[in-house]
């Protein structure tokens, strides 16, 4: 498995609407200077562990290089699968569903530090989180794990995923006046199109993953 799987999962991950919607609720929020900066520690850890744990669980088995990279290729396929299939229920929910950024959204700006960094991460224990981390953690764990290549692909992987969230938290946080039109923008056009996005991109990545892991079997 090369870097280009592990690309795509990432693209993937950083455009997922759930986070970046959320982050928008917390900085718009009286709330943003204390809880920002938990809601994405809380995010960037668990971006970082899920692929350490797949990476780790591949390790643990009894196979040679060869051999985990075909494991990692065919669940590369499998996870693309599973995202052309939630594209075309996500689409199909946003044909029926009206706008909206859902109650549970919505709240996310009255919570406080601990709560937005525990809300953080569940959100990246959600279905569709767990398993681009679980395939990134197949992906790194099929090359060499231990090696200084291995930790910067990591470290890529991570910040290229929580990047959709960071540089929102960091620019509101250095110039909020100048941000705030903008987030507001931003979260409307997410109120109005945030399920349509989300399958679009589910759909595009899912495809690419499908094609990468076909190719690297």
């Amino acid at each position: 498995m090369g870097t280009g799987s592990l690309l795509a999962i990432a693209i993937a991950m950083a455009l997922s609407s759930v986070p970046i919607t959320a982050t928008i609720v917390i900085l718009l929020s009286p709330q943003r200077r204390r809880s920002s900066l938990p809601f994405l520690a809380g995010w960037v850890l668990t971006l970082g562990v899920v692929p350490l744990a797949a990476a780790a669980g591949i390790l643990a088995m009894p196979l040679s290089r060869r051999e985990r990279s075909q494991f990692a290729a065919a669940a590369v396929i499998v996870v693309g699968a599973a995202l052309v299939i939630g594209a075309i229920l996500t689409w199909r929910r946003s044909q029926t569903r009206a706008p909206t950024l859902g109650g549970r959204l919505e709240r996310l700006g009255s919570y406080g530090p601990g709560a937005s960094f525990g809300i953080a991460i569940l959100m990246g224990l959600r279905p569709k989180a767990m398993l681009l981390g679980i395939a990134a953690g197949l992906a790194l764990g099929a090359e060499s794990p231990t090696s200084d290549r291995s930790a910067l692909a990591l470290a890529l992987y991570v910040a290229l995923s929580a990047s959709t969230v960071a540089v929102p938290i960091v620019c509101t946080l250095v110039s909020p006046l100048s941000m705030e039109p903008r987030l507001v923008t931003w979260r409307a056009r997410l109120s109005r199109s945030g399920l349509k996005v989300t399958a679009s991109v589910m759909m595009m990545i899912g495809l690419v993953l499908v094609a990468v892991g076909w190719s690297q079997r």
